[in-house]
């Protein structure tokens, strides 16, 4: 065997350092796990309520649905309440844990490169908020250009704890009123069974859009 060997790179990009590279390549992934998760469903979906419909007509001359098989139409309802919503909350929390993890690197990186006088770990709070206030503060970087995409991942940071300390119950949360209107206000985001956050498709797509400009633009600005 030649003692040259090719050093084989992680086949997943967050076990890397943070690139444009590695940015693209892992919301791509993202992106791609999602939409075959959807697919499914809504392929699924799709054959539940020809079904429904089949039976609709075969019972529809019947005096009383004690023969109805509403078997389709539980399944449809087990799909729209509870198999989307934890699907798209794994997305959420996937998502939020590599922009978590990526701003965490970055934080290293600019330490050491920096040397900067505190660690990440000696700065108080929680999160990417944590490592915003350090890139911020300690490494100067340039926020201004990434208001809007900031923004976002804010209300994303609400919607990831909701999820992690509530199960999506917004009722059970610190910032249960902020979070509440924020639903409220949004076309992608909403409430099924009183308080349980929903988010539509959409709302996904647009997080990971945003978490792979906003880690290209803290890349970018750094170097």
């Amino acid at each position: 065997m030649s003692k040259f060997m090719f050093k084989v790179a992680p086949q997943n990009p967050e076990l890397g350092s943070v690139t444009p590279y590695t940015i693209k390549s892992k919301c791509n992934y993202l992106r791609r796990h999602f939409d075959r998760i959807e697919k499914v469903y809504q392929e699924e979906t799709e054959e539940l309520w020809k079904d429904c419909q089949a039976e609709q007509e075969r019972t529809k001359d019947h005096e009383d649905d004690s023969e109805h098989d509403y078997s389709y139409s539980d399944a449809l309802r087990e799909i729209e309440f509870i198999s989307l919503r934890m699907h798209r909350y794994s997305a959420i929390l996937a998502s939020y844990a590599y922009l978590e993890n990526s701003m965490s690197k970055l934080c290293t990186k600019y330490h050491d490169s920096m040397d900067l006088p505190l660690k990440p770990a000696e700065v108080t709070g929680d999160g990417i908020v944590k490592f915003k206030l350090y890139l911020e503060r300690l490494a100067k970087i340039d926020f201004q250009a990434v208001n809007k995409q900031w923004s976002h991942l804010c209300t994303l940071n609400l919607i990831r704890n909701c999820v992690v300390h509530a199960d999506g119950d917004a009722n059970l949360i610190k910032q249960s009123r902020k979070l509440i209107d924020i639903i409220n206000s949004s076309k992608e985001l909403s409430f099924i069974e009183e308080q349980l956050i929903m988010m539509d498709a959409s709302y996904i797509h647009s997080t990971i859009d945003t978490i792979e400009s906003f880690l290209l633009h803290l890349f970018k600005i750094g170097r």
